[in-house]
């Protein structure tokens, strides 16, 4: 499977997908909530594995979270420091949903409803809101 991350860009191959044809599952996507990121608390989280967000947005940033943050307007990262495995994702329902939908669009996805096995590393959002193509 491959997939493109822009209007000119060259097809990015998901590395868990082409590995081997028996070898192939969907990308898990995490839908959670979290008291980290508003005063009221309780607020909705979905990341995936960043390779997959990365085909999807684009890469930039500190580890690889730019693109998203472009896209939705902010993004957050948490790491699983005994594997070194990264889940790039946003905060919100509605970036949540979005975050999912344009997931979905361009690969399987399994919705996993619990926190990946990954400590919260840095978030960060942008002063405006991005306009959605």
């Amino acid at each position: 499977m491959a997939l493109t991350c822009g209007v000119n860009s060259a097809p990015i191959p998901v590395a868990s997908h082409e590995s081997q044809a028996n070898d192939w599952r969907p990308i898990p996507v995490y839908l959670f909530r979290q008291s980290d990121f508003a005063p009221s608390g309780d607020t909705v989280v979905s990341v995936a594995p960043l390779q997959s967000v990365v085909a999807v947005y684009g890469a930039g940033g500190v580890v690889g979270e730019g693109g998203l943050a472009s896209a939705i307007g902010g993004a957050v990262v948490f790491r699983n420091d005994v594997s070194g495995a990264w889940y790039i994702g946003v905060w919100g329902a509605r970036n949540a949903s979005r975050f999912r939908s344009d997931l979905r669009a361009r690969m399987e996805i399994i919705l996993l409803r619990h926190a990946p096995d990954a400590r919260l590393s840095f978030w960060g959002a942008a002063k405006e809101r991005p306009l959605r193509n």
